[in-house]
Order: structure tokens, then C-alpha cells, then sequence
């Protein structure tokens, strides 16, 4: 599959400079680093959340968890993690498990994690179990510019 259509579309409509890296099968976004020699830290992954209000997709580096408690503090909400038939549905276009860490490409908030700025360049998934985009530091703080961030991860 290589870029999801959704994702794609939205990277040209902005005109978002990446790299595509190809990676021997894996599961899971932590997996996906290791298969493609990329640093944990650098490899974000998207979690889809859930409240009454609707959607949002916490990034975060591969190797932490998500800090629901700091994220409900900073947004004055009460989320939990969506149910996986929520996120098939929200990323149709995507392989399961390989959700990219840009929800705004498919019209859902985000907040992302502070430790990401820190980075040199970010990868993440693409929609399927073989490629992630590369960004440089630059360019993912210029995408998350006007997205709430912080510290929400652990």
C-alpha cells in the first residue's frame, strides 16, 4: 500500500516535505523502528482517545505510554483509548495497527508529546506494516505547529 490516500492527499495539499522508508514486516509502531533501525524515541505513534465530545490521537514517541491523566488535565476532559473497531472505521484506509501519527490528515485533533520536539527528525507510520514517513525536526514541529502539546507520556 505503501502511503494511505488520505494521508497522501494531505501531504501534498501542504506541500509536506518526507522520506518513505521501507521496513521488513512489523506489527506494531515499536516494532516498525526496530525493523527499520530507527530510534524508539524517534518513532511516533498516534493513539486514538475517545470522550463524549468525540476523537482525539495522543502522539507520542514509540517507547512511552500515554499519560491519560495529563492529557484530560491539559484539555479539561476525560478521555480513554478508543475501541479498535472506532479506529478501523476512523482509518479505513489503513492497515490495522498502522494508524499515522497525523489525525489531522483525517480531521481529528491532536495533541502530541513535547519529547518528539527534542528529536532530530520523526518517523511514523505510513497506513501499512512497511513504510514510515520521515520528517525532519523542523518540519513536524511546522505540522504540529498549531496542535496543544506537552508533556504527556510516561
Amino acid at each position: 500500500m505503501s502511503v494511505s490516500p488520505t494521508l497522501q492527499k494531505f501531504l501534498n495539499r501542504g506541500d509536506i516535505p518526507y522520506r518513505l522508508i521501507r521496513h521488513p514486516y512489523a506489527e506494531t509502531s515499536l516494532s516498525s523502528a526496530i525493523a527499520a533501525h530507527v530510534p524508539a524515541r524517534r518513532m511516533a505513534k498516534g493513539v486514538v482517545l475517545r470522550d463524549d465530545e468525540g476523537f482525539m490521537m495522543a502522539v507520542v514517541p514509540s517507547d512511552r505510554r500515554v499519560d491519560l491523566h495529563a492529557i484530560n488535565r491539559q484539555m479539561g476532559r476525560i478521555f480513554s483509548p478508543a475501541a479498535q473497531r472506532d479506529v478501523k472505521i476512523l482509518f479505513r484506509d489503513c492497515n490495522r495497527g498502522a494508524v499515522p501519527a497525523l489525525g489531522q490528515a483525517y480531521n481529528i485533533p491532536v495533541i502530541w508529546d513535547d519529547h518528539l520536539a527534542d528529536e532530530p527528525d520523526c518517523y511514523m507510520e505510513a497506513g501499512d506494516h512497511q513504510d514510515l514517513l520521515c520528517f525532519s525536526q523542523s518540519t513536524f514541529k511546522q505540522v504540529m505547529s498549531e496542535k496543544p502539546h506537552g508533556m504527556i507520556s510516561h
